[in-house]
């Protein structure tokens, strides 16, 4: 049997060396390409750089994706009954016409994952071809129809039990190799509404959803590559360890974010305690949101004094309080400044003494003194989300909540500038949709003596300018002419400046604005002039809809969502507005206290109503023994998932000192093998070896667990037996439960002893 397994694996190794050859041509011809682009840059026009780009664009990504595929390129045999073979691997190579590789995303390649003994499609023989490099190891074969196989040879015990022998590493694998027939069948859904995967611990859930993104832009990549696809996972643990499974698939255009990191600028990865969390999770929190934008700034002064023709006016605190009240409507804050204004001069006025006074001129007068503008910019200063939430530091402030809720949210507040929760970054997105977008400062005008020194000709200006022509007599110019929009001609001398600033004024309230002086400047021309300083900074002009849009998601991939409180989902729905959507999770591990009771719920909250609902039903990490013991822990009504491996290794013991006896465990724990130990939030910092919070193990594996006392994680929220469940599952070989105080009712029951 021995010279025929080497005979089978020297066939195979021949066919590696061919792909791998016709790989080193691909590269060459990428390398060609991008010195063709350089070369068609070498005469510097512009449609020279254009191709260069194009070309070099496309020969760097040719490159990335045959560079991210050199591990393990070639993976599966297919033998059909017509006498037909295909090798499977990560991408496709052709050798000329031959296809030597088939992608294992395409067409051809879906009977790898989907046939069976009872639906064969066609294949006879299955292989596994196990290699390191571009050397073959192994072969493992699967024979679905015996009476096809001839003179087949057949090697192997199943390919997937040797996978799942194989030890965790720090970062999750593919599952390219071993994907079975209901998760290939999750894979190559249809991208249109919602798919719904649902599945228990170790049911392969996360590693279909990233092989479904790159399933997806392998069939729609002109619509859905450079970036328009999200993954949302719950931490920046989680997405870290996910992170290389997508580059292992020749993918690295998609966009991977743990829910902390969803807003730009911010990467929180603490959590809330669950009280807490449940106030800031809850919808209601944009109604106290929405309240607490509109309250005056801690910083705003509290009183307005000015004088007017003789008069002293003011506005007290709660003269100004009821001046905020009539500005507020259902608009933004950051755009209200105007109507702020407008409410504070009319205010004012309602104060002057004196009938022979006239209003219109107060309001010009008033508006442009510099007390009055100071004030305004404080009082009603530029809003950010960053700026807004710690107001809530103060309980007066947290309108629509009991005293209780008020106290425990502010509490979270004092002291904490800018260390955000995850809890807290969806509150930060609402309130940057709430706010709005603070107004842009005015635009600096080009410095006209730049203008001047980059070349010859006429140059729009962004202003208005006064300048003379000697011959032709005064010209107002206006922002974008080239040409005067009034000439006073010979009625004012060229010499009378003041005469010509007055003229110029007149022309310019016309226009609706109002000049408070001049300063030197340039006209179009490079010809020296002056530049008005209006009251009001002219608008800038609106930036070009191909660069003001941001392009939106098209497909959102949503992991752990069983988790997603409702302003968590409507900080996604927001991203995934226009988005189709593959959602996965497991309702036997939701922790958070307001994770929904069942699916539709979770849907209604994202918004979204056409959805295909997929199940994963059997466990192929989690063997047999330690499934059983972690559902105990399983909550009432969810069905245990059916453990496809034997076996595993399961020891709880009660100890006095739990620091000793994590080191003692530590010091048995298997060689090579990942370990973690994993304890409640709070014990954690207390325990020796490399310790995982309950809270940031979800989507996590290790071949070794040493688990910490059960009843500190049940008690530390209202789901903590939710909680242990996931603990309890994280490991894929061995699992030992240490515990002082008595363990919980559901673990005592038949406590087995190691």
């Amino acid at each position: 049997m021995s010279d025929v397994r080497t005979q089978e694996i020297a066939a195979e190794q021949h066919i590696v060396d061919r792909v791998y050859e016709r790989l080193e041509g691909m590269r060459e011809q990428a390398a060609a390409l991008a010195r063709e682009g350089y070369t068609r840059a070498s005469g510097s026009t512009v449609t020279g750089l254009v191709e260069r780009d194009a070309m070099v664009l496309r020969a760097a990504a040719q490159m990335r994706a045959l560079d991210a595929e050199e591990e393990g390129l070639v993976f599966g045999r297919l033998d059909f009954d017509d006498g037909e073979t295909f090798r499977i691997g990560r991408l496709g190579v052709r050798d000329g016409i031959e296809p030597l590789l088939i992608d294992w995303r395409a067409p051809a390649a879906a009977p790898f994952y989907r046939a069976t003994s009872g639906q064969p499609l066609g294949v006879v023989r299955r292989r596994v071809i196990i290699c390191r490099g571009r050397h073959v190891l192994e072969l493992d074969d699967d024979v679905l129809t015996p009476e096809r196989a001839g003179d087949l040879r057949v090697i192997g015990e199943g390919a997937l039990l040797a996978a799942l022998r194989r030890s965790r590493g720090p970062h999750m694998r593919d599952i390219v190799t071993t994907i079975q027939q209901e998760q290939d069948r999750a894979i190559r859904a249809p991208a249109r509404g919602v798919t719904l995967i649902t599945g228990g611990p170790g049911t392969g859930k996360t590693q279909v959803a990233l092989h479904r993104a790159a399933f997806l832009l392998y069939t729609d990549r002109g619509r859905l590559t450079d970036g328009r696809i999200l993954v949302v996972g719950p931490s920046t643990v989680f997405t870290t360890y996910i992170g290389r499974v997508l580059p292992s698939l020749g993918e690295d255009s998609v966009h991977l974010r743990a829910i902390g990191e969803l807003v730009d600028g911010v990467t929180a990865t603490r959590r809330d305690p669950a009280a807490l969390a449940g106030i800031k999770g809850a919808e209601r929190m944009r109604d106290v949101l929405t309240e607490l934008m509109w309250q005056t700034p801690p910083a705003a002064p509290s009183r307005l004094r000015l004088v007017y023709a003789g008069q002293v006016l003011t506005l007290d605190a709660a003269g100004l309080r009821e001046v905020r009240r009539r500005v507020r409507d259902d608009g933004r804050p950051n755009a209200a400044r105007p109507r702020a204004a407008r409410a504070l001069l009319d205010a004012l006025w309602a104060g002057v003494d004196g009938a022979h006074l006239d209003r219109d001129l107060f309001t010009e007068e008033v508006r442009d003194r510099g007390e009055f503008v100071r004030f305004l910019h404080a009082w009603w200063p530029p809003l950010t989300p960053a700026s807004v939430l710690p107001w809530l530091a103060e309980p007066e402030r947290v309108v629509g909540l009991d005293p209780a809720d008020a106290e425990r949210l502010s509490a979270s507040y004092r002291g904490r500038a800018g260390d955000w929760s995850v809890d807290d970054v969806p509150l930060l997105d609402e309130l940057a949709g709430l706010l709005g977008e603070p107004p842009a400062p005015p635009k600096a005008p080009e410095p006209e003596w730049r203008l001047r020194e980059l070349g010859a000709g006429p140059r729009l200006v962004s202003t208005f300018v006064l300048s003379c022509g000697l011959r032709d007599g005064w010209e107002l110019y206006a922002p974008g002419l080239l040409t005067p929009m009034a000439q006073a001609g010979q009625s004012i001398d060229n010499d009378q400046v003041g005469a010509a600033q007055r003229w110029a004024e007149a022309v310019i309230r016309r226009e609706g604005h109002r000049v408070v002086g001049w300063t030197d400047g340039f006209d179009p021309h490079g010809e020296e002039g002056y530049v008005p300083r209006l009251a009001e900074p002219l608008l800038p002009d609106p930036p070009a809809d191909d660069t003001s849009a941001v392009d939106p998601y098209l497909h959102v991939i949503l992991d752990e969502a069983q988790d997603l409180s409702p302003m968590e989902c409507r900080m996604i729905a927001r991203r995934a507005e226009y988005a189709s959507m593959t959602v996965v999770g497991d309702l036997g591990q939701a922790t958070h206290p307001l994770a929904v009771a069942a699916w539709p719920d979770l849907l209604a909250r994202l918004d979204k109503r056409e959805v295909r609902t997929l199940d994963l039903p059997t466990g192929y990490r989690v063997p047999q023994t330690i499934a059983d013991y972690a559902a105990r822990a399983l909550a009432a009504g969810i069905e245990p998932t059916r453990s496809y491996r034997p076996g595993g290794t399961l020891t709880v013991r009660r100890v006095d000192d739990l620091a000793a006896a994590v080191a003692a465990a530590l010091d048995e724990a298997p060689e090579g093998a990942t370990v973690a130990v994993i304890a409640a939030d709070a014990l954690a910092p207390a325990l020796p070896g490399p310790v995982v919070p309950v809270s940031l193990v979800k989507g996590l594996e290790y071949d070794h667990v040493i688990l910490v006392e059960p009843a500190a994680i049940v008690d530390a929220e209202p789901r903590g037996l939710n909680r242990l469940y996931v603990a309890l599952t994280r490991a894929v070989a061995a699992l030992v439960v240490l515990h002082h105080d008595p363990l919980p009712p559901a673990l005592a029951l038949r406590e087995p002893q190691g």
